[in-house]
């Protein structure tokens, strides 16, 4: 009887990379012998799975997450609801008799006690920047995650030290497997981009610098829009787009507003253009000379990052989290400190200066991920975590 592995998240936003991850997930599975079960908080959409694979078999169940600005009784309503979540979940995993569960972020603790409930096993995913929670969460949660789950699989070294040791929590459960690459048929080099640059109004001669990322403070897009007026005095054609959406939250909205009205202040209103949320990525990405990536917090493991080197693009990031890992500083990108305006305007002036340092890290950014960042490698490490806990 083939396995069935449960996929469970309470994200499920367009704009979350680690909601793409699980989706990817649950559509590649299949083809390592295994079939997907889907519980989510909202319907999946933007499942491919291979020809000649039957549907997943999904279910909508209503799955808070922990947000700021929230009140005590939001919070307390938020711990009653997730409880009856688990409890619904551990009747879903024994009706579809699912071999492993597998939880996709480290918030999603109702996955861990549906788990144990059923007891089956349960592979925690940890995708997660926890450097500016509240101190009492960044201590609890990575205990929580030892105790409940079977096997936790951590996206980038970055995330085992932040998460877990500098919290004090050293487990045997825990174990690196960096996610793959973006898929080669969608993100490769020679993508064309020229429509994009025309509907954003880059002019033929002038330079394109794209950040992709959601309206969010921690992926730092101040910084690059302080940088722009250094750029801007010798290479005044540039433009500067700004591509993702504002989350849901009041916090969130205020960034996003004083994100819009900082172009203005600084009197480089004409070289900035915000996009908001876009589902041509690749073609959007295509179009830029140098991509950056200017997050001031640890980002675990940037899927942008390995989006814009599978383009062959020059790619800019900051010197903290997983883009540590996924880039050789000067070789495949380049690596400038975080919050640093200074910093990113003369690491980009560099790259717009000299059009073959910029196709000489593009090429060596292709053979990089195409090596180091497999689908294949990927799933061969997942699955054979998957085949020790179900045999055992």
């Amino acid at each position: 009887m083939t396995p069935k592995i449960l996929y469970t998240s309470a994200d499920a936003s367009p704009q979350s990379g680690a909601f793409r991850c699980l989706l990817d997930m649950g559509g590649e599975i299949h083809n390592w012998g295994y079939r997907s079960v889907l519980v989510l908080s909202e319907a999946p959409t933007g499942l491919s799975l291979p020809g000649g694979v039957a549907p997943i078999p999904s279910y909508v169940l209503p799955l808070p997450r922990p947000r700021r600005g929230r009140s005590a009784g939001q919070y307390g309503r938020d711990v009653v609801q997730s409880a009856r979540s688990a409890f619904r979940l551990a009747r879903i995993i024994r009706r579809e008799r699912v071999a492993l569960v597998h939880v996709n972020e480290i918030l999603d603790v109702y996955g861990g006690i549906a788990a144990r409930m059923a007891r089956v096993p349960c592979v925690w995913h940890i995708r997660a920047d926890v450097s500016s929670w509240p101190s009492p969460l960044r201590m609890a949660l990575p205990r929580i995650v030892a105790a409940l789950s079977s096997e936790i699989v951590a996206v980038s070294d970055s995330v085992r030290e932040q998460v877990f040791r500098q919290q004090g929590v050293e487990t045997s459960k825990l174990s690196v497997i960096h996610d793959a690459g973006p898929d080669p048929s969608t993100f490769h080099d020679g993508l064309d981009g020229t429509s994009v640059r025309a509907e954003l109004g880059v002019e033929a001669d002038a330079f394109l610098v794209v950040l992709v990322s959601k309206l969010v403070e921690p992926k730092g897009h101040e910084f690059l829009i302080r940088a722009i007026p250094r750029i801007l005095r010798a290479y005044p054609k540039t433009r500067f787009a700004i591509v993702g959406g504002e989350l849901e939250g009041a916090h969130h909205r205020r960034y996003a507003e004083r994100l819009r009205r900082l172009p203005a202040e600084l009197n480089v209103q004409d070289g900035v253009i915000f996009t908001g949320f876009r589902d041509d990525i690749p073609q959007v990405m295509a179009a830029a000379d140098v991509i950056t990536h200017c997050s001031t917090h640890p980002d675990p493991f940037p899927g942008v990052v390995l989006q814009g080197m599978s383009l062959g693009k020059a790619v800019i990031a900051t010197n903290i989290g997983g883009a540590r890992e996924q880039i050789d500083d000067g070789v495949s990108g380049v690596l400038v400190p975080p919050g640093d305006p200074v910093a990113l305007a003369d690491a980009i002036l560099s790259l717009l200066e000299d059009p073959t340092k910029r196709a000489s890290l593009g090429r060596a950014a292709v053979g990089r991920v195409t090596t180091a960042f497999t689908s294949e490698s990927f799933y061969r490490q997942l699955s054979d975590v998957y085949r020790r806990l179900i045999n055992a």
